[in-house]
Formats: C-alpha cells, structure tokens, sequence
C-alpha cells in the first residue's frame, strides 16, 4: 500500500529545491521558454513514485468514477466473473486442428480455469488444467487470459471475441502456432495493457508488481510529489500556472501529446534506446529518446491496419498533418475528440461532430450525399472514419483512424514491401534501424528482405555487436564467434552473450558455450531460458551435479518448463532412480504430449521397466511423427 507520508518534508525540499535549481541552469541557457517547460516536470525524477487509483481517486471522485468505466479503465483485472464479458451460459468448447487440442474454459468456486484435452475416440488421452489468474482486455472487444507463476505472467490459449460473441485461439496461435501454456508476458505487453508494473531489475520479464487496469498515472505521470504537496496544502506553478508535481495532457505541445497517446496506441516492433526500458517512459516525455517504433513500408500503405494503430493512422490524415505541421493555430491530437475519463459508449456523437466543426464549420463543407448524410445520422465518423476489420487480430472491428473522403472505389492493395520504417522519429540512427531490421526478422517476419537490408547498413557501418546479431539470426555459428572477437564486450547486452553461447552450443564447444551463457546469466539471472542452455553446456561437460542443480532452478522459476523436466528425468534415469525419472517424466508429458525427444525417452524407460504395454504405447505415438522409423516398426511388428 502507498504510504501519503512515505516522503519526508527534507526529502520534498530537497528534490524541489535541487531540480528547480536545475531548471533555472537550464532555462538560462534558453530563449525557447514553452519548450523547456513542456520538458520540465518534477514528477519526472526517478525518485517519485507511482500512488496507484485509490490515491488518485481520494480527491478526483467524478473523474475515477467515469475513468473506471472506461476501456483503459477496465483493460486489467483479476480473472472473477465480474470482469469477464464472456459467456459461460453452456459448454464451450474450441479445437485446434492443427494440433488435435481441444479447450474448454470453466468455473469452481469462484476461479476460472482452462482446460486443454486430447481425444482418442471416446477416451481422453491428455488432460492438463491450469487455473487463470488475470482477465486483459476490457471486453468491447476481447478478453483473452493469463497465468501467473512465481512472477512470471504466461498468455493462456482462449480468447473471448466480445463481437461476435465466441470463444477461439488468441491471435498467434492459430494456423499450428499454438504455444499452449506457454508464452510469456513481457514489460514492453503489461506496460501497455496495464498500470505501470514493476520488474526485477536484472530480468525482462519478472514481475514484483502488477496493477489492475490502467490508471490516472498512465497520462499523468507518478502521483507521489503531488499528493505530498497537496497533503501539506503547498502548489508548485511556473509562470503560465501550471502544475509541475503532475502532468496535465493538454498543456502539453501536440508533439508531446501525441507521444502520451501512442506510447500505447501505436504498435510495432519497438527497438528500445541503449539502456532503457519501457517502464522508464512518462508523460510529457518524448518517446523517441526511449524507443523507435518501426512498421513495414509497402508501395501502399493505406489498405489494411493492425489493431493498435490509431496514432499512426491518425497521423497519415491531412487533418492531422495541415493542422500539426501546416502552421494552423489549431492542432489535432487525441483529445481533440477523445475525453479520457468518459467511456466512448457513453460519448455523444454530437462531441466527435463538434470536434470536426472546429475546422470544418461551413454547411457546406461535407460533399457527401444527402441520402448518404441522413443514412448515417449525420455521423462524421461513420463516413470518414469507418469500422473495418484489422489484419492482426481476427473477430473485430474498429473505427480507422485515418481521416479522409468516402471512396466508392476500392483502396488499391498493398503493393510490394520495401522495408521499415519510423513512425515516430524522422531521423532514427543507422544502429537503430539495423536492429528494427534484425528484430523484426526474428519476432515478426522472417522475410529476408529484413536481413538484406540490415546488411545493407551493416556493410555502411561496421558494428562488430550487431554483427553477431544478424549471423546469429542467418544461423552462421562460425561468423558469430569470429564477430565476438572483435566486439566491446562493455557493450554487449544478455541476449548478445546468449547469442554467442548458443553458436558454441551450436558446434559442441561446450566450455566456451558454458562461459557465455554464464556472462548472460550474470545481467539476468533469473532468465530460465538462459539457465537451461547453461544445464546443456553442463551436461555435455560431464558435470552431473551441476546440470542436476540447474534444472532444478529452471523449474523453480518455471515449474512447467518441457525440456528441463525431461532432461531432468534422463538425468534420473541413467543414475538408476527410476521413481524420479518417472515422476519428471510424466510431469513433461502433461505439459507437452508431443515433445518428441520426451517420447522417446519414455519409450525407453518402460522398455528397462519390462511394461511392455506402455511401451508399445509410446512407440506408436512416436511413429505418428516418425513413421519411417525402423527400429520402431521391428519392435511393434515383434510385440503387437
């Protein structure tokens, strides 16, 4: 809980008086006054904390009352009833055929649970229930599930599509790309679909704080200055009145403004400025000097928009461009027509009209039929705004963001890709957009054009980092560790020592692997991918103790980890402790009825423990997958 008086009168002064005494320096040494002080807020300063809702809500009732109504408001929350707009009137049931999994969610006393199944005929021959914890999405469109485990946050494999009434897969598991169980929730997600989180500082994805749905301090910034202020009935103002404990959005520039709102209302692939994280960024903050989002550049980009796009869409407009960079004294942001503590549904149209008459005021100024007028209810939305389907997320729609005339005529299709680019920073360095080429290749699409063009740059600059980085992804094990000699070790991150790690894994160097995936592990420790391939350097070196110590420690932070609790019982099986392996082993199976070196192992082990019946089980299952195995084969035409 937040603690009003947590902030001594010393410190308060103290921080006033040292970034005041900071802002005079500053503002001295600057004739642009409305630009130092859209930059200058106190609640800015690392030391100030964030207060949560209920703080907030002690003075602004009216507004927390609304706000929580809101789809920001209602975007996180415990997995109750209440929260869920799904409909458990029946049983329901979703089958991905292209792993023969069925999903069925269901309520016990109280908590939601979600259970995957496989059928053989009538028989169910894989069960595995996992309970859900938290319900993202504020239901208007989707409400899709999580799953937290020793601070990890993992997607769980059914969403609520709200409108059209159904449950189906998550968008990214359909088409045989169901990760089940297993995908796992970083800060760049839970800082954007919630309240600002807290993470481990030596991890990505560790959580030691998690809110419940988007708050006040989302647009506001840190709440901590300001309520210990107003507690002691102090107020610090600049000149032109306003607050500087707090940030109030529309005495921001629209620059900075629009930064606010596409912190999480542009989605991309977001290539992060070197040491930064994404839980750093503030209100009143600019976006760029935290990270770049990138998105791919067609011939015509103007058919087609993922779900989050509305700031980017919005800035293709020529409303947005003559009224932002057209020198007109009207700009056009988000709040323009969005007030963000009243929900849309209860937003009248009469308020996004008056918005488009403020520029566009004449009667005569809309073109469009008077039939056309009337059938829309004279909604300027509704003409040029329209609802359509997005290209990321199936089952729903939302109002395009890109302002412009009705059209008859179809939108001509996306035409051939010509590659990234910024859409929040003009200028991006060359080191940035090779890693927006990098990145994007290796967790969106890999088209290689993507690595075309990162070697395009890498050619023009020499970058013995990102060096390793691009032939790790092109799988050039040898071209990695060559780039490794010649790379800062000072300036290598987790992930690049990973890289070169996994390269000597990659050609059994196991002590060289064992080494680098140590120095990752030193930055982030509690990483149970890294800890796992630390288990594989061990294993090949023969230190028995040590890989058995390590495995343990990937399923402490990940209980249900496949490999390692398969590693774990072969581990216990060569030693002879069959009951252990046993144990491991079934404990993997239920996580993974398909993990195909798990299989084997079995098959191995009812082998040694003369049950022949479940061995013969397991062969056929194997067969499924390697039908033109031979040995296989012999043993079942030998024993069935």
């Amino acid at each position: 809980m937040f603690n009003i008086q947590f902030v001594s009168p010393r410190i308060l002064i103290s921080l006033i008086f040292g970034v005041a005494i900071s802002f005079l320096i500053f503002f001295s040494c600057s004739s642009e006054q409305k630009k130092v002080e859209e930059l200058f807020y106190l609640n800015h300063n690392d030391t100030v904390d964030y207060v949560g809702l209920a703080t907030c809500a002690s003075c602004h009732q009216d507004k927390a009352k609304t706000f929580s109504h809101t789809g920001m408001g209602s975007s996180f929350n415990l997995a109750i009833q209440k929260k869920s707009a799904a409909d458990f009137s029946s049983v329901h049931v979703i089958y991905d055929t292209v792993n023969n999994l069925f999903y069925q969610p269901f309520w016990k006393n109280e908590a939601l649970f979600f259970m995957e199944y496989r059928l053989d005929g009538k028989d169910t021959i894989h069960k595995r229930i996992e309970k859900i914890d938290y319900i993202i999405g504020s239901g208007q469109h989707t409400n899709s599930h999580l799953i937290l485990r020793n601070g990890f946050v993992y997607q769980a494999p059914m969403t609520w599509y709200a409108q059209e009434k159904h449950w189906g897969l998550p968008p990214g598991f359909e088409k045989g790309r169901n990760s089940r169980f297993a995908r796992i929730i970083d800060e760049e997600c839970m800082s954007c679909h919630n309240a600002m989180p807290k993470v481990e500082a030596e991890s990505d994805n560790k959580f030691t704080k998690i809110g419940l749905g988007i708050d006040c301090e989302r647009c506001h910034g840190p709440g901590e200055l300001h309520v210990n202020l107003r507690l002691q009935g102090k107020s610090i103002k600049s000149k032109d009145g306003i607050d500087r404990t707090i940030i109030n959005p529309s005495k921001l520039s629209w620059q900075l403004q629009v930064d606010l709102c596409q912190r999480c209302h542009l989605q991309g692939n977001a290539v992060l400025q070197d040491g930064k994280r994404f839980t750093e960024f503030k209100p009143g903050m600019k976006l760029s000097d935290f990270y770049n989002v990138f998105m791919p550049n067609y011939q015509n980009n103007e058919s087609g928009f993922i779900m989050a796009s509305h700031a980017q869409r919005l800035q293709l407009s020529q409303c947005f461009i003559k009224s932002n960079k057209g020198g007109k004294q009207l700009s056009l942001t988000c709040i323009n027509c969005h007030n963000p503590h009243i929900s849309v549904k209860e937003t009248g149209v009469s308020q996004f009209n008056n918005a488009c008459k403020k520029c566009h005021s004449a009667a005569d100024d809309c073109q469009g039929l008077p039939l056309e007028i009337k059938k829309n209810d004279n909604n300027c939305v509704k003409c040029h705004m329209p609802k359509s389907g997005t290209i990321d997320i199936p089952h729903v729609t939302v109002h395009d963001h890109f302002i412009r005339k009705p059209s008859k005529k179809a939108l001509p299709q996306k035409g051939q890709l010509k590659g990234l680019y910024c859409i929040n920073n003009d200028n991006p360095t060359t080191e940035t957009t090779i890693k927006a080429y990098l990145s994007y290749y290796e967790k969106f699409n890999p088209d290689a054009l993507y690595l075309k063009e990162a070697r395009k740059l890498l050619n023009k600059k020499k970058d013995a980092v990102l060096e390793i980085y691009y032939w790790y992804l092109v799988g050039d094990n040898t071209k990695v560790i060559e780039s490794s000699k010649h790379a800062d070790e000072s300036k290598l991150d987790a992930w690049g020592f990973y890289r070169i790690g996994q390269s000597y894994l990659n050609i059994s160097q196991w002590d060289k692997a064992e080494t680098f995936i140590q120095k990752a592990l030193k930055i982030q420790p509690k990483n149970f991918e890294f800890i796992y391939k630390l288990s594989i350097a061990k294993h090949n070196l023969g230190k028995t103790l040590d890989e058995e110590q390590t495995l343990k420690f990937v399923i402490v932070l990940n209980p249900n980890h496949t490999q390692a609790l398969n590693n774990l019982g072969y581990l216990y099986f060569k030693s002879g402790e069959m009951s252990k392996a046993n144990s491991y082993y079934t404990r993997s199976l239920v996580t993974n009825p398909d993990f195909l070196p798990l299989l084997k192992n079995m098959f191995d082990y009812y082998l040694t423990s003369s049950n022949k019946v479940k061995a013969l089980e397991m062969a056929k299952r194997i067969l499924k997958k390697e039908p033109n195995n031979k040995t296989l084969k012999d043993f079942l035409q030998k024993n069935s």
